[in-house]
This record gives structure tokens, sequence and C-alpha cells, in this order.
């Protein structure tokens, strides 16, 4: 120990003797159990204490004999009393503001809401609400229905009949309509439109939903600046109060530059004033729809706009391939299960949002800018494609490599796994989906799926195996909680021991009730990759943040357990007790949890 004293004492006289100046930090933090996911072996070698400088970046990571040599008149002297620290958790797929908007502005349902409770929130809101012309909201699943076309437009016509109501699901493909808004928009059952499904029940009259059926709706829910502003503020202290200190966002296209648009421009104004405390790289959403040629320019001049931005960056084209499995509009090599039962052809499987093609000459032209491409593919057939379109642009750009990323990844085939891992393409995954949720596999997945597909849906082990980075994401507000050691325990379980769907908590870990294929469980120190190290080189970043090391960012999270010393199915009971941002706590819970000095 006494070597080890000697040694930083040398490296203090050092920096002063090269620099002139104190090497006296800002802040230290002291006896806690501090896991740097730096390295192969972190998980098993923590340290004790962590010292941040007037910059916020760290300056030392080691025991906290040595970091009190850097204890001077002015540090703030933290003890952590034993508590952990990790780096700050990334979300590498996400949808600003998540739930915040709906929650403060119109209906929201929860997710896990059955129909009888569903439908109790619309018809409070409406009743507290008659002044308005329409009604909107979010958050429902479509499994509250009782049959594979989802919920009816008579459940939500015996509440409302002469005002519209348009409601849009948590996984953002589905809408469910009342009669009304079927007509103030002018869809009939007889209506076709290019992309998506306008389903329909048994007597081929509209059944009240539609699924992946972009800009069919006339009408649009206007929000005040106000509202964005504050819901993106919202959104901000939610993932903080979570962990959180920065993630991939995904914004939306020119044609709805009125929504996503608007966020990136807060997001810009909060960087150019130094108030954005999150570590936002930002995704630019590309649609057949759209001019290319000035989707791309709108996305090269934001590049060079946010190029000296610690905290901002505009570097990702993102694309939708295929839809969603409960909307039937996800892209299979093999026909969905249920065709029948909804009125569908027997070899219906769905098809490709875009042509492929066209896909491999963007995705060709964006590498060779050197711009990432973020693709969702939900099915087996558009993930295939997605990787030939890969392939090719690989092809024509030989030497680039611009991090390009497949999330979702529900249905994989064992080739493709290979293929993505020789291609080094990164798998953005989602685990707070990988089990068997209430309310959803039974009534939603299996029936689409059929058992065996259903069953192996979401590959994480197989993945890594091929040598596929995996990060994690929420694809919030698809996942409207998205609590990061949730999503550790379920990617560790693949079970369901978090009694937020409202069922008994399990005490078995594989308690076979809600798990779906253990074959897939990856350990805790994986799990703590994604969330951090990976996805910060999903990013872009690593250098900067997903580890605690000396000269990157303190942007890091202390949390109540050690995820390590615990059992798998207890991970979700871990709280955040403090986010810090560049050494200055964005959140801390009120019971505190580690105590500050300011004079030591």
């Amino acid at each position: 120990m006494r070597v080890k004293i000697l040694i930083a004492l040398s490296l203090v006289l050092l920096t002063i003797f090269t620099q002139g100046e104190s090497p006296e930090a800002r802040d230290v933090f002291l006896n806690g159990i501090i896991y740097t996911a730096d390295g192969e072996n972190w998980h098993q070698n923590p340290q004790e204490s962590i010292v941040i400088g007037d910059d916020g970046r760290i300056l030392f990571v080691g025991n906290s004999e040595e970091a009190s040599l850097f204890i001077g008149e002015n540090t703030r002297v933290h003890d952590l009393d034993g508590n952990v620290v990790f780096p700050g958790f990334l979300d590498t797929h996400t949808h600003p503001p998540g739930t915040s908007l709906s929650v403060m502005t119109s209906i929201y349902i929860p997710v896990t809401a059955k129909k009888e409770e569903a439908l109790s929130i619309i018809r409070e809101y409406i009743a507290n609400n008659p002044e308005q012309d329409s009604y909107w909201g979010m958050g429902f699943s479509t499994g509250i229905g009782d049959s594979p076309i989802g919920p009816k437009k008579e459940w939500l016509d015996e509440i409302e009949s002469e005002k519209p109501i348009i409601l849009t699901s948590s996984d953002g493909h589905n809408m469910w309509l009342n009669s009304k808004a079927f007509e103030l928009n002018g869809i009939t059952k007889d209506t076709v439109y290019p992309t998506g499904t306008i389903h329909k029940n048994e007597e081929g009259e509209l059944s009240g939903m539609l699924t992946d059926t972009f800009n069919i709706l006339t009408m649009e829910q206007v929000f005040t600046p106000q509202q964005q502003k504050s819901a993106l503020e919202d959104y901000l202290k939610n993932m903080h109060n979570r962990g959180y200190t920065g993630g991939q966002y995904v914004l939306m296209s020119l044609e709805e530059a009125n929504a996503g648009k608007a966020y990136a421009d807060y997001l810009i104004e909060m960087a150019q004033i130094g108030s954005l405390q999150t570590r936002a790289s930002l995704m630019h959403v590309f649609t057949p729809d759209d001019d290319f040629d000035e989707a791309l320019d709108y996305v090269l001049k934001m590049q060079e706009m946010l190029t000296d931005f610690d905290t901002f960056a505009l570097n990702t084209a993102k694309f939708f391939v295929d839809g969603v499995v409960e909307g039937g509009t996800a892209y299979l090599w093999q026909p969905y299960a249920n065709n029948q039962e909804r009125g569908f052809p027997p070899d219906y499987a769905s098809d490709l949002l875009w042509d492929n093609n066209v896909l491999k000459e963007h995705f060709s032209t964006l590498m060779r800018h050197g711009i990432q491409i973020h693709i969702h593919a939900i099915g087996d057939r558009a993930t295939s494609e997605t990787i030939d379109a890969l392939a090719y642009a690989h092809e024509n750009n030989p030497g680039v490599y611009t991090r390009n990323t497949i999330t979702h990844l529900q249905l994989v085939t064992e080739a493709d796994k290979i293929r993505m891992g020789e291609m080094k393409i990164i798998g953005s995954t989602q685990p707070f989906w990988h089990v068997k949720a209430p309310g959803f596999y039974h009534e939603v997945e299996q029936p689409f799926l059929g058992d065996e597909r259903a069953l192996a849906a979401y590959p994480v082990r197989s993945l890594i195996d091929n040598g596929v980075l995996v990060t994690f994401s929420s694809d919030s507000p698809v996942t409207p909680e998205p609590h990061p050691f949730y999503g550790v325990e379920l990617a560790v379980t693949r079970n369901l021991e978090c009694g937020d769907y409202g069922v008994p908590d399990i005490d078995d870990i594989d308690d076979p009730t809600w798990l779906r294929n253990p074959l897939e469980r990856i350990t805790v120190k994986e799990a703590i990759e994604a969330f951090t190290i990976n996805s910060a080189f999903q990013m872009g970043m690593e250098e900067q943040i997903g580890s605690l090391a000396v000269g990157k960012w303190a942007d890091m999270v202390i949390v109540s357990q050690d995820p390590f010393r615990i059992e798998p199915i207890k991970l979700n009971e871990i709280e955040i007790i403090a986010t810090i941002f560049a050494g200055e706590i964005v959140y801390e819970t009120t019971s505190g949890g580690y105590q500050q000095n300011h004079d030591a």
C-alpha cells in the first residue's frame, strides 16, 4: 500500500511540475464499490474511489487512500458508505419525449392495462374534458382485444360517438379509432392504402385498428411549443431518475418535422446554452416518401453544426424496413400462423417497406458519407434483406465501418446471426420484451407466430456467441418504465419476477409461467456492458463515456445493491440512489444513500 501511495504522490508532483497548477479535485467519492466496465475483468476487480476534476472528467480511479491525496481546501468529499457505482446507463434506441407528452396532455393508457381498465381511463378523461373537439392518446397494448384483430371501434363508440377518438398503441405502430374518427379521416372498409393493414372483422367491416398505415390520417394532433418543451424536460428528468446519462434518440423524418424535428431543435438549444445534461446521439428517420437527397443534406449539415458539442451529435440515419408482429406487418420467411383467422391469404407473410435495390443504394451512399445506419427489423426475412443491403453497401465502400445497427431483432435465422457477427453489425435489443409478457405473449405473439417462433424470439446469447456486439435499449415509449435493472434482470433470467404486470411474483428462476427460451440468457456482466460500454461504442462515444476511466466524463450512477451479489430474480429491486453527469448530481433520492462533506 505504501508503494502505491508513493506512486500516486509522484504523479501529483509531476502534474504540479509540468502543468504549474494544483491537481486538487472538485469531487472525491470514497469508500464505495466502483465497477468501471473498463477492461475484461472489471466485474471481479471493483475499485473504492473516484476523483473528478473541475472540468467534469475523471482524474483517478482506485483506492480511497490514494484518492485522498487529491483532496484540497475546496474539494467536495462524498462518502459512498459501501454503495455501488457504475458508469451512467445509455439507452441506444429511444423516442423522446417517451410517454411524457401523452401523460401531460392526452389520454394515457398503461401498456399493462386490461380492457376494462383502459376503457375506464378513456371514459374518465373524456368526462373531465368535455370541451375538446377530438380525443387523442397512447399506450394501449393490442393484447387487450378479445380477437387477433385487436381492440374494437364499438368499445370506443359506446363512450363517445359524436367526436373522434384516436389512440396510438405502446409500440407506435397501431392506432385504435372510433367510428367517428374513421368517418372524419375518410377511411372506409373499401379504402386501399399502400402500406400496413386496415383491419376488418369477420363481416368485412372496419374493426377499429390500423397498423403501419403511415400518414393515412387527415387529422393531426397539434401541440404548443411549450407543451413539447415541458414534455422533453420531463422525459430527460425521468431518464435521470432511472440512471441514464445518455442515449441514441430517434427523431422523425422531414415529412414529420412538426413532431421530431421540434425536439431536435430544443435539444440543440439546450446544448448551445450548456443546459443539456445528457449525451444525445440523434437518429434522423429516412422514409420512402422523403426526398433522399434532401434528408441526407439535412443530416450532413447537422453533423457539421454539432461537431464541437460534448453532449450532442446527429450521426445516424434510421430506416423502418418492416412493421410489427402484432399488426401482421413484420416481414417473415414463413406465413403468419393465424392468417385464416384474420381473413388473410394462407401464404401471407407481409412485405418489405422499401424496394431492396433502393435500400442498397441508399445504404451505400450513407456509408460513403460516414453516416451510421440504424435499421428497424422485426421479422426474420426483414433482417435477412437488411443484411443483404448492408453487404452491398460494404462491397461498395471497402474499408469503411460506420457501426451499422439492426434494432429489435425479434426473429433472426441462424445464418443471419453468423452474418451479423462477420459484418460487425451491432444488435440493439430491448431486454424488457424478452419474456412471455402477461397480456401479450399468449394473446398476440403466440397466435401470430405459432409456438416455435414465439418461444425462439429475441435472441441475445446466440447473437453474442456469434460475435455480435449487443447493446440494450428501451424503445421508449414502447417500454414505458425502462428501469435499467429491470432490463438486466430480464436479460439474465428471461423470466418475469417484477410485479408491474399485476401477476404473482415467482421465486424460481426456471418457473415456466413467463419463461422464454432460457438458452438465450446472458450474464450480469454482459447485461451491464450492453447498457454501458457497448452502447457508448454504438453511439461513437466510447472514448468519452461508457466506462469509468481517467480522462473520460464522470457520467455515473450510484445504486443500492451489488448486482453481482444478489439473486438474479432480485435484480429489479436495485434502486437508483443518484445519477451524476459530468461530475454533477442530476438526480438524487430524497433519502440520500451516501454522505457529502464539504469541509473534509
